[in-house]
């Protein structure tokens, strides 16, 4: 969908023909790694990888192909040194960037991880935590989730075990488009009174996306109850949507007949619309770097990927004048009752802030967890006594 809509776009001069081929990447993060190395005399460039864990080496790779490589799933901040990754590209804001922005605000400092025992979820939470402990944060633990009611149990048992934790990190898919294993996790925390407000749990992979909240209900809750009750204690983090939610988008296209797929709006993943974007973002920077005269390489093109603004699938991507995202996101909450998400604060990535919507958390028992000493969040005061 994008391609075709780039080759058709006339406000685009790229000098070249788009054409795509997708990587399909292994599970598995070394066997990732050995397909995304294949691919390196076939691509150009490269959107992703989905894997967290080998984003170091495919950046570096990157630079030394001399090929583009354009991510919204890489954590890690190295790369965003342009001296050492001048091929590297973010087309969203950094995930843990959004994180720290709401965590200062809220002044909770200690996380818990919980990550899918797959492979890719395992690496998301190692590097989460690594960049959380780069900004001297402390993460009290990162486990995975094992198999079965008893390894569900085990899992929160030994999070019981960490004191002051106030967030839990959940690395995996989201109970609200389909993640069974996020369901089955926040079901057990109700059960052994976890999700009575002591912590907050936020979803990780809503950072990575914009999901439709506006007028839309998640069925997932309906006719469970005690899904409902425990996804008080959530807090859902996710792009803001534009004056179209993904579904709208996604009907549109389908009524156009730009997508020809016989599929619901509803059956398709919210990251539909974060792929197309990134897919959009590199022609908007080869565009840019043409009309400057530059010579298209790896390069120059993650490199002109500064002051553009352009209408994304389903809300305008914006980048400042160093090339960062300016996508605002909010923040949803539900009342622990219904089927739907209301934002009640917006996170404003121009200035950094986080703006109230007038409408207050619902929080468990109403009661948020204790803030945490501010010194966790002020990089020139050392945190002691606890």
């Amino acid at each position: 969908l994008a391609v075709g809509r780039i080759s058709r776009d006339p406000s685009l001069a790229l000098g070249h023909r788009l054409d795509y081929v997708v990587l399909q990447e292994e599970c598995d993060t070394p066997r990732a790694l050995v397909r995304f190395v294949d691919f390196g005399k076939l691509s150009s460039a490269f959107i992703g990888p989905l894997n967290p864990g080998f984003c170091e080496v495919a950046a570096h790779l990157g630079k030394n192909w001399n090929k583009a490589i354009f991510s919204w799933m890489c954590i890690n901040y190295k790369l965003d040194s342009t001296i050492h990754h001048n091929a590297f590209a973010r087309t969203l804001p950094s995930p843990m960037q959004i994180l720290l922005t709401i965590m200062k605000y809220f002044r909770w400092a200690h996380v818990g991880i919980i990550a899918s025992s797959d492979d890719i979820w395992m690496y998301t939470a190692k590097e989460a935590a690594t960049a959380l402990r780069n900004h001297g944060l402390p993460v009290g633990i990162v486990t995975s989730v094992h198999k079965g009611e008893k390894g569900i149990e085990d899992t929160w048992n030994k999070i019981k075990e960490v004191n002051n934790i106030k967030i839990i990190l959940l690395c995996m898919h989201s109970v609200l488009i389909g993640g069974q294993e996020q369901a089955a996790l926040l079901t057990k925390a109700l059960e052994m009174g976890l999700a009575d407000g002591r912590y907050i749990f936020v979803p990780y992979d809503t950072l990575l996306y914009s999901l439709p909240y506006q007028n839309n209900s998640f069925t997932v809750f309906d006719n469970n109850s005690k899904l409902q009750e425990a996804y008080d204690a959530v807090l859902t983090i996710t792009l803001e949507s534009g004056e179209r939610t993904f579904y709208d988008a996604f009907r549109e296209a389908k009524e156009s007949g730009e997508i020809i797929r016989d599929l619901e709006a509803t059956q398709v993943s919210p990251l539909f619309g974060t792929i197309y974007d990134a897919i959009y973002f590199m022609a908007m920077a080869m565009d840019s770097a043409r009309r400057k005269g530059v010579r298209a390489s790896g390069a120059t093109i993650a490199e002109h990927t500064k002051n553009f603004s352009f209408p994304g699938f389903s809300h305008q991507v914006e980048t400042d004048s160093c090339g960062k995202g300016l996508d605002n996101y909010v923040i949803l909450d539900t009342d622990g009752r219904g089927n739907q998400l209301f934002p009640t604060h917006l996170l404003d990535m121009s200035a950094g802030s986080v703006l109230p919507l007038g409408r207050a958390i619902h929080f468990p028992n109403e009661i948020p967890p204790k803030p945490d000493p501010s010194c966790w969040f002020d990089p020139d005061v050392l945190c002691t006594e606890g």
